[in-house]
């Protein structure tokens, strides 16, 4: 078992404790933030991990703030899926959240998963432990998940839903959108680890040029081979399938320089370099 299917499976089990009705009178919300929540590649949860192991800190001890991340992630899918937003009916092969619980119970259990997180953080015993660690973390998670982060993008995806855009602005929405939430994983585990500014930087450049790939080669799989039927906001609308190709590679290849000034200050990186092959894998 490859360590990405072993984290996924620590990951998938914290969020099951964390989602429990622990009442009847719950029921009925947390199935519907279950029903969401526990899915899913966990990408952003094994950042959380695999950067707060990295700097020193216990597995056990990170696994709150990798479950946290999680939360956000899957709110951010619930609400994106509403009809006011993206108006999807499916999502990860099974009906949206609100499909399969109605409209006003879907936003409520993204609610609920929202300001979930940052109770998984502060009621943890790592939190307890480091309570200046845990408030650095809720400061990053809650500032990359808002109106300076994965809001903002996806107001200004949104906005650009029925018109064309120009590369600068399909820049500032995967930066806001997808990078935001990703950075804040990785600096999540540096901040619960209590990792040296030095390695922050680095660690937050890696996950930065890490999101811009994932996006990019995400509308890769999604072009169809016509740019008439290609969505307008897609990368590969904007720039063309060959430059967005070239462009993924040039992301990971930064990621990597990153991993290489780890390396040389004695930091055991494999798992990340791993990570950036899945992703390669996956435009092939």
């Amino acid at each position: 078992m490859s360590f990405l299917e072993e984290d996924k499976k620590i990951i998938d089990s914290a969020m099951s404790i964390e989602l429990n009705a622990e009442s009847s009178v719950y029921d009925k919300i947390v199935e519907a933030m279950r029903y969401s929540a526990l899915g899913g590649k966990r990408l952003r949860g094994i950042l959380t991990l695999e950067f707060a192991k990295m700097f020193g800190c216990g597995e056990k001890e990170i696994l709150p703030y990798a479950a946290a991340v999680e939360c956000i992630q899957a709110y951010s899918l619930i609400h994106d899926d509403l009809p006011c937003m993206d108006d999807d009916d499916m999502r990860r092969g099974k009906p949206s959240c609100h499909i399969a619980f109605g409209e006003a119970n879907a936003l409520l259990a993204g609610d609920a998963l929202l300001t979930h997180a940052f109770s998984a953080i502060s009621e943890s015993e790592h939190a307890k432990k480091h309570p200046e660690r845990a408030i650095k973390a809720v400061a990053i998670l809650s500032g990359s998940a808002g109106f300076r982060g994965m809001v903002g993008g996806q107001v200004l995806d949104l906005e650009a839903a029925d018109k064309e855009v120009d590369g600068k602005t399909i820049h500032l929405i995967h930066k806001l959108k997808t990078c935001a939430l990703i950075k804040a994983s990785a600096l999540m585990g540096c901040a619960a680890a209590g990792a040296k500014d030095e390695f922050c930087v680095l660690s937050e450049e890696y996950a930065e040029n890490f999101g811009f790939a994932f996006q990019i080669i995400d509308d890769i799989l999604d072009f169809d081979g016509s740019y008439e039927t290609c969505e307008l906001n897609s990368y590969v609308k904007i720039h063309g399938l060959e430059k967005a190709r070239e462009d993924a590679k040039e992301y990971i290849s930064s990621a990597k320089k990153a991993l290489d000034k780890l390396d040389e200050s004695g930091f055991d990186t494999e798992n990340f370099r791993e990570l950036l092959a899945f992703l390669i894998k996956r435009m092939k």
